[in-house]
């Protein structure tokens, strides 16, 4: 009953200001860049200014005396009242970015030059308003700005740089609300489980937050991660919100194609705001690469959980930085572009072989340090996975086509491309879908030079790309199933970090190890899946000659492609030594 009087409460604070907003164009107008002229003939009322009576007067001053009694004496009311407060303040935001792009497609502009400027601004200022007011409210709207600075295919700069701020500065829950905390959902207090509890937290991020202790009667260190409290009071109204802001933003504009965020935001948060299903992640995920971390083939490390409740995860504490942080690798000696290939080759397993994902791989979710055994590791860091509460478990044949979509994005090959964004993403126009998986161009992607960095001139057409074809873009994005839109977030994320760690390398590092790798591990799937087929086949039909040439043709395919992607590999990990080697000498001379 009371979600219900929320959620009507919700929509009558934030319909109001969306539906004095006039449309003057849709979408469809920054798709044609035709910019409108004014031709309103607004009739002006004019009322008679009255007093307002003396009863209405004391009605009002009794209502707002009630009000502010219900306020502190009752909790069920004061959660309305903050509930309400909530709505207004999101419905505000969302009327003055439309008023802000309203105000932009209103005016006219000598050129187009003149019109791009005015909408970066617009953009800019928009984006701004939309960061202060998720500031302001926290919990899933924090996700909702990280959502949206992860859509770098598709939004301007203006919007996605000024939301990435949301990814690690978030503030933290106090600590009286953590005691109570572990009163609730633990059944003790703090005092009872550590021995000590350092009250500032090592990282807060949109969900929760960590802090470090160390457990009674063992004296272990372990890092506890605890959910901030108002999402239980508060997630399922905020979402309700988020959802009827863009219904209202879907009727006004009805080419508006990203109703899908609101959806994915709804399957997604409950499994991250259970700790338990976290835990089940983190286990599954560490059994997938025991057998490269028993071997030495991976640097790649998932803390082990010790314990977890609903909403408090206790788990091993490793001290290191984000992945991003070139200044702490230099300062350890640890090669940047070698963690790239690392974390390359860790992720290209999961998608294309294990087919369990870690979906929210942002600078903030993986950790750097210098190896805890250098004699025992691959290289002289360990890659640290952290914030299990995103995966996904791809469906087989998605697995396998998507290996074939991205064999075809690598190689050039248009006619793989077509076929496979078909069966990928259910599009006809695997141009433009085959530009938002890469995050490149047209021309680089059926040129073959995926492993090229990005120039400035690229970025600006793809930003002004994204902007013309929008529609058709949104039209994509609308269609494709969840778990796609999940791996374009994964793959934009993955390129961001590999783009900093390549430009933080050394000199003369080879920038195409990266699709070197992805290649290796999509024509493994590849191959193992077609082997699998061919094997069936026989021991359905018996020896026959035509199967059995196929499966010796599959298998030289594959492994002539892979060795020589592995020499490849190991030639350019070799000439990496060297240099660092000559680097070194240089040093001590």
């Amino acid at each position: 009953m009371l979600s219900g009087r929320l959620l009507t409460r919700c929509r009558m604070a934030t319909v109001a200001p969306v539906s004095t907003v006039k449309r003057r164009g849709t979408w469809q107008s920054l798709h044609q860049h035709t910019y409108y002229s004014t031709t309103n003939t607004t009739t002006i009322v004019k009322r008679q200014k009255r007093g307002l009576p003396w009863y209405l007067g004391m009605v009002t001053l009794g209502m707002g005396g009630v009000a502010a009694t219900l306020c502190y004496t009752s909790d069920d009311a004061r959660h309305v009242f903050t509930a309400l407060q909530r709505c207004g303040t999101a419905g505000m935001v969302g009327a003055k970015v439309a008023w802000n792009y309203k105000r932009l497609l209103s005016k006219e502009y000598n050129n187009d030059e003149a019109y791009q400027q005015a909408k970066r601004e617009c953009d800019k200022r928009s984006a701004e308003i939309v960061l202060k007011g998720l500031q302001s409210l926290g919990g899933i709207y924090i996700k909702l700005g990280q959502h949206v600075s992860a859509m770098v295919y598709i939004l301007p700069p203006e919007w996605t740089e000024t939301m990435s701020i949301l990814q690690d500065r978030c503030d933290p829950t106090p600590e009286e609300d953590v005691r109570q905390l572990f009163i609730s959902d633990y059944g003790q207090p703090i005092e009872d489980i550590f021995d000590e509890f350092d009250w500032t937290p090592i990282g807060v991020a949109s969900l929760a937050q960590v802090h470090k202790a160390k457990l009674k009667n063992t004296g272990r260190e372990v890092a506890v991660k605890l959910q901030h409290p108002i999402l239980d009071e508060f997630c399922r109204v905020d979402m309700e919100t988020v959802t009827f802001i863009i219904d209202v933003i879907k009727k006004a504009f009805p080419e508006f194609g990203f109703g899908w965020l609101a959806d994915e935001m709804r399957e997604s948060l409950p499994r991250e705001l259970d700790f338990v299903h976290e835990a089940q992640n983190a286990k599954l995920v560490s059994q997938n690469f025991a057998e490269d971390i028993k071997y030495r083939r991976t640097s790649l490390l998932v803390p082990e959980v010790i314990w977890a409740k609903r909403r408090i995860l206790c788990m091993e504490f490793i001290e290191g930085s984000r992945i991003d942080d070139l200044e702490y690798m230099k300062k350890h000696g640890i090669n940047p572009a070698q963690v790239s290939s690392e974390f390359s080759e860790a992720f290209s397993k999961m998608i294309f072989l294990h087919g369990f994902v870690h979906c929210d791989p942002h600078p903030g979710n993986v950790m750097i340090r210098p190896a805890k055994d250098p004699k025992h590791s691959k290289y002289n860091f360990d890659i640290v996975l952290i914030d299990h509460g995103l995966y996904r478990e791809l469906p087989e044949q998605l697995r396998i086509d998507y290996a074939h979509l991205w064999t075809s994005l690598i190689r050039g090959d248009e006619k793989g491309i077509k076929k496979y964004a078909k069966r990928v993403g259910g599009t006809d126009t695997y141009q433009l879908f085959a530009s938002i998986l890469t995050g490149r161009a047209w021309e680089t992607v059926s040129s073959a030079n995926l492993s090229t960095v990005r120039s400035s001139t690229e970025l600006k057409r793809m930003s002004a790309g994204a902007m013309e074809y929008l529609v058709d873009i949104a039209e994509i994005l609308g269609r494709l199933p969840r778990i796609v839109l999940l791996l374009l977030k994964t793959s934009d994320l993955l390129r961001h970090i590999d783009e900093v760690l390549r430009m933080g390398g050394q000199e003369n590092e080879d920038d195409h190890l990266t699709y070197v790798i992805m290649g290796r591990y999509c024509a493994k799937a590849v191959w193992l899946d077609t082997r699998q087929h061919l094997l069936n086949k026989l021991s359905q039909i018996g020896f026959n000659w035509d199967v059995l040439k196929s499966l010796v043709k599959s298998w030289w395919h594959y492994y002539s492609l892979a060795v020589m992607l592995w020499l490849y590999q190991r030639a350019a990990r070799l000439a990496s030594a060297k240099q660092q080697l000559q680097q070194s000498k240089k040093i001590e001379q």
